[in-house]
């Protein structure tokens, strides 16, 4: 019998007709200056050449698996947690990008004695078009620092935003997923931050004030696609986390949140209508008045 030993990181890629973007991704995990990871890849019955690109590579520390039917963004998400062996977990999604240091500084702070407690660790991003042109280079929503967990989502309920970042953004305990109930797609727009939330009733969240990765915006992503839904469901989320007594969001911080909602939802529908097609056609492509 072959002994493997444990990673200390596992990088989750759930992958589903990413075949544009996935070599980037695979590539951006591969040239990490912290080395001692898993890189575990779920395709989901993609109908391009992603399956094909995720074999290419020959790397032993990759291990690529193909569902036998489409289980949904829920359903490969959870299921790319489902079989982890390192410490720390990463989900990537398939068209995001690591920077080469992300893993190292990351991993770092959690491992720094004075950081006991944190539940998650999380960075600031760089926002990429489709051709990974930077459109925001640094999208800070939170200071850097150790923050607590009430009150970090309270903020997230008066901004009416995902404060925290995409699942690219975050590094968190293995140990902790069986405690949380899973990626939870109830509300689809804000799979991500349910999960952080969860994450946050275990521990608080230290925030690296640095970007670390990438968040890219195309017409093939889950929150392009979700669209002029957004304020809707990010509407319904606040609601539900208002709901919780533990979280202690005020009548105040609900209402404040309702108008920044509205105004982040326009602008979050202006920005993927101008920049989440390829360049090639963002020529035609007219605001509306």
């Amino acid at each position: 019998m072959v002994f493997i030993p444990r990673p200390y990181v596992t990088v989750a890629i759930p992958m589903y007709n990413n075949g544009r973007f996935i070599r980037e991704t695979i590539n951006s995990v591969l040239a990490q200056t912290f080395t001692d990871f898993e890189l575990l890849i779920y395709d989901d019955q993609s109908t391009d050449d992603s399956y094909e690109i995720a074999s290419s590579f020959m790397d032993r520390r990759i291990r690529l698996y193909r569902n036998e039917e489409n289980l949904g963004p829920e359903g490969n998400w959870n299921k790319a947690i489902s079989n982890v062996r390192g410490r720390y977990v990463k989900l990537l999604c398939g068209d995001d990008i690591l920077f080469p240091h992300c893993l190292e500084k990351q991993v770092a702070a959690f491992d720094e004695p004075l950081n006991r407690g944190v539940s998650l660790v999380s960075s600031q991003r760089t926002i990429i078009d489709p051709e990974s042109k930077t459109l925001i280079k640094k999208l800070n929503f939170i200071d850097a620092g150790r923050k607590d967990p009430v009150e970090v989502i309270r903020k997230i309920v008066r901004m009416g935003t995902n404060i925290i970042g995409e699942p690219v953004c975050g590094l968190y305990p293995a140990e902790l997923i069986e405690k949380t109930r899973g990626y939870s797609a109830i509300v689809p727009y804000t799979i991500d931050l349910d999960f952080w939330i969860q994450l946050l009733k275990h521990g608080d969240l230290l925030v690296i004030d640095e970007p670390l990765c990438a968040f890219r915006i195309s017409n093939l992503s889950c929150s392009s696609k979700i669209g002029e839904l957004r304020y809707q469901q990010f509407l319904e989320f606040m609601v539900q986390v208002a709901s919780d007594e533990s979280h202690e969001v005020t009548d105040l911080d609900l209402f404040i949140g309702k108008i920044n909602c509205a105004v982040q939802s326009m602008t979050s529908f202006m920005g993927f209508r101008l920049f989440a097609a390829p360049s090639s056609e963002r020529k035609s492509m007219t605001v509306p008045s």
